[in-house]
């Protein structure tokens, strides 16, 4: 674990803290600095890094030192008198169980568990943790350095106690005597306590160089180009302004417990900071842009699955990375052929040559994009923000790549292969092994609706609707459930067709009007035709009948009469099925002249024009057979 020597904390009542080498606990030059000290403050002497007590002629003598998560405490320990019994406690609350580190005068040492007592002594309800184990030396008038260790071993914690380097002892599963990570400080201690027959031991130790290391953990960092996707490398990561690391993607840092302010730097992009809380083992993911853009993509979704032909709206926020380069903003879409709409905070934007121009942004904006989701399968557009400085000297473009899934409906449809005016089977089937309701709703092109109906649909169930259109035209299908709607685009093409829409006849000769009729139900279609209005001295009425999956044309005859008034007249063109009309449309007829000779047909005006042609013609010949 790597060790950053972060000082822990000290409660500051009186005085400051002394500068020195990162990673040494300073304790200030004189005062009450914040330890808690039991005894006389004449007890204690305060140098930086240096605390000296003197529990000669005293009670006892202790102080703390308030710490949060720490792995290890490394600090030179010196007695300077015999009958000493001193030590190192590490504590949680004022009064618990504690681990102690406890020198005797004949120069052992012992690991001790202490209920209800946050300092160092020993008392009849204290509990030997390995026992004593010797020292090997005296401590006495010498430095002696010990680092006392928490190492993690999987869930479990050991406590190491090193002596000049070497291990001197090694308590493993610390858990099943006081949990590392609920310490909250650091107890140092001299008693001068009667201990069972022993009365008056008093003592006098110096605790040198005092250094606590914070418990590290690993922090594993995912760094990406925010545009691409792509890993980065060789980014640079500072905390405070200082390097601590320069990292690839997938590379790591072991940072202590706590808040963390991290700035990520590379070349080529800008600058990232992040504040990250430390509360064990992670993962962060650091996106940088490059710096020729100039929004970063906020509350973006990283995972859109779409349910097949539903409407998705992507929302997400845009924000400027510099307010200098974001002028002038426009937003095109590649790849992207089902757009509904687009909104800038809540208001919808109009495409101006395939471009939606969302001006000068100049703080987070929201941009919503409403399309109609494809066929079944990966798909993928293009995001493209092009802005420019103030002077418009210099352009900024910002293109990020979305994709997304269509998944399959879980229900099944099947529709008619060609609406028509009437009733339409519209068959639904489930196939999630779900059970919920189904609501279709048919709206015509203004989105009003013309139909509805709704089921509720059991797993694997199979319903058909009857849709009833009203009249050929294009309309919008669509199934509701569960707070999601697919739509589906209907068209309606005519089932009858005029296909006579103007005639010329002749007084007293005789037209005919043609329809076309199509049906592509599976049921025999019964219609009426009723043709009416112009010179027509009553109306005509004709049944008939359309074969299922047929088509077919059907004439109705008229007679004109001789005496009539116009040369031209409009008859009115009806079709019925039951009561209901379901077709109507005009015929323009034009009236000729029957009167007189008429060569090759036509009115009588034109005869002697014909005659007047031959004749010339006749004469013609004759002169040619002159020539002759």
């Amino acid at each position: 674990m790597k060790k950053l020597g972060v000082l822990l904390a000290l409660l500051v009542l009186f005085g400051t803290l002394a500068t020195g080498t990162v990673g040494a606990v300073y304790i200030p030059s004189s005062g009450d600095f914040g330890v808690y000290i039991f005894g006389s403050s004449s007890n204690v002497t305060i140098s930086d890094g240096r605390l000296v007590l003197d529990a000669t002629g005293s009670e006892y003598v202790r102080a703390w030192l308030n710490v949060t998560e720490f792995q290890a405490i490394e600090f030179d320990y010196q007695a300077y008198a015999n009958n000493v019994l001193s030590g190192v406690s590490f504590m949680s609350g004022s009064s618990g169980v504690g681990l102690t580190f406890i020198e005797y005068d004949t120069g052992s040492i012992e690991v001790r568990k202490i209920s209800g007592a946050n300092y160092p002594q020993y008392d009849g309800s204290s509990d030997t943790i390995g026992g004593s184990i010797d020292a090997g030396t005296s401590f006495r008038n010498k430095y002696v350095h010990f680092r006392i260790e928490f190492q993690q071993r999987g869930t479990e914690w050991d406590l190491l106690v090193y002596k000049d380097g070497f291990l001197l002892y090694n308590l493993t599963n610390v858990q099943q005597h006081i949990d590392p990570l609920s310490i909250e400080k650091v107890v140092f201690g001299v008693p001068a306590v009667g201990i069972g027959n022993n009365l008056g031991w008093q003592g006098k130790v110096e605790f040198n160089n005092i250094q606590i290391y914070e418990v590290e953990y690993h922090i594993q960092l995912s760094l990406k180009d925010a545009l691409s996707n792509q890993p980065l490398t060789g980014v640079t990561v500072k905390e405070n302004g200082n390097v601590i690391g320069t990292l690839d993607d997938g590379g790591s840092l072991d940072l202590t417990k706590g808040t963390h302010t991290l700035t990520f730097e590379k070349s080529g992009y800008w600058s990232v900071t992040k504040t990250i809380d430390v509360q064990g083992d992670m993962t962060v993911s650091v996106e940088m842009y490059p710096d020729s853009a100039a929004f970063k993509f906020e509350n973006f979704p990283s995972d859109i699955s779409i349910p097949e032909n539903t409407i998705y709206t992507l929302t997400f926020t845009l924000s400027p990375i510099s307010t200098d380069a974001a002028y002038n903003t426009y937003l095109s879409l590649s790849g992207l052929s089902n757009v509904l709409e687009v909104q800038k905070d809540g208001q919808a934007v109009s495409p101006e040559s395939g471009k939606y121009y969302l001006g000068d942004i100049s703080g987070p904006t929201q941009i919503s994009i409403k399309f109609k989701a494809g066929a079944v399968g990966q798909h993928g557009f293009t995001l493209s923000f092009e802005s420019h400085d103030a002077i418009m000297s210099k352009t900024y473009t910002t293109t990020k790549s979305v994709t997304y899934t269509v998944e399959p409906l879980p229900f099944s449809v099947q529709m008619p292969s060609e609406w028509q005016v009437g009733q339409n089977e519209l068959r639904i089937s489930e196939s999630s092994g779900q059970s919920y309701l189904i609501t279709a709703v048919l709206k015509d092109s203004q989105g009003n609706e013309v139909w509805s109906d709704s089921h509720a649909f059991s797993p694997y169930e199979a319903y058909s609707f009857s849709v009833n259109v009203p009249s050929e035209g294009q309309y919008t299908l669509e199934l509701q459930w569960n707070g999601q709607v697919a739509t589906y685009d209907v068209t309606v093409n005519p089932a009858i067709t005029l296909t006579t829409k103007q005639l010329t006849v002749e007084k007293g000769g005789e037209g005919t009007i043609v329809l076309h009729f199509k049906n592509p139900s599976s049921d025999v279609q019964y219609y009426t035709i009723k043709v009416s209005g112009g010179f027509l001295p009553s109306e005509i009425n004709q049944s008939i009948s359309v074969g299922p999956l047929t088509e077919k044309d059907v004439s109705i005859a008229f007679a004109v009469p001789e005496d009539l008034t116009y040369d031209a007249y409009e008859l009115q063109v009806q079709v019925l099925q039951g009561n209901a009309t379901v077709f109507q449309d005009k015929v323009a007829v034009s009236i000729g002249d029957s009167g007189g000779f008429t060569l090759f047909g036509g009115s009588s005006g034109n005869t002697w024009l014909w005659l007047g042609v031959g004749g010339l013609g006749l004469l013609a010949l004759v002169g040619l057979a002159r020539r002759r």
